[in-house]
């Protein structure tokens, strides 16, 4: 995180599907906000194609979720390793250290529920360590796609 304060913004849609009238209102509330980096929408019903297409336009990144996939926090799950994103440093040692490129490290997909959940952006790698009775310790590396 730079020195500067990320802004982000959630906002909760009305349980009607949300149309490209209520991004256009969205759109219109937060035009002033210049700080502001990331736009988290829920919504507890279906996004029209055109209000996703309005989404899209926004000049900085924004997550949908819905209110369904925050019923349970995924990240306290008793199972769940923990994942940590290497710094630029860190990624080009890891590189260095297997001979590898970026592409040739395991796949996280943006869409994957954790990734979504801490906003992780194409490019990071992450570092996921397990630690239980039956793999004791065991790291793995993912880089966001």
């Amino acid at each position: 995180i730079s020195s500067s304060w990320l802004q982000v913004l959630v906002i909760f849609c009305e349980p009607t599907a949300v149309k490209v009238n209520t991004i256009r209102s969205i759109a219109s509330q937060i035009m002033n906000r210049e700080s502001l980096t990331r736009l988290i929408l829920v919504v507890q019903n279906q996004m029209t194609n055109q209000a996703q297409k309005a989404v899209d336009l926004f000049s900085f990144k924004v997550e949908i979720f819905q209110i369904t996939d925050l019923l349970v926090n995924i990240t306290k799950h008793v199972l769940k390793p923990t994942h940590r994103v290497l710094n630029d440093k860190e990624k080009q040692n890891l590189l260095k250290k297997f001979s590898l490129e970026e592409k040739q490290i395991p796949r996280m997909l943006q869409k994957d529920a954790i990734a979504r959940y801490y906003g992780r952006e194409k490019g990071q790698v992450v570092k996921v360590s397990y630690s239980d009775e039956i793999t004791e310790s065991h790291v793995t590396y993912r880089c966001v796609w």
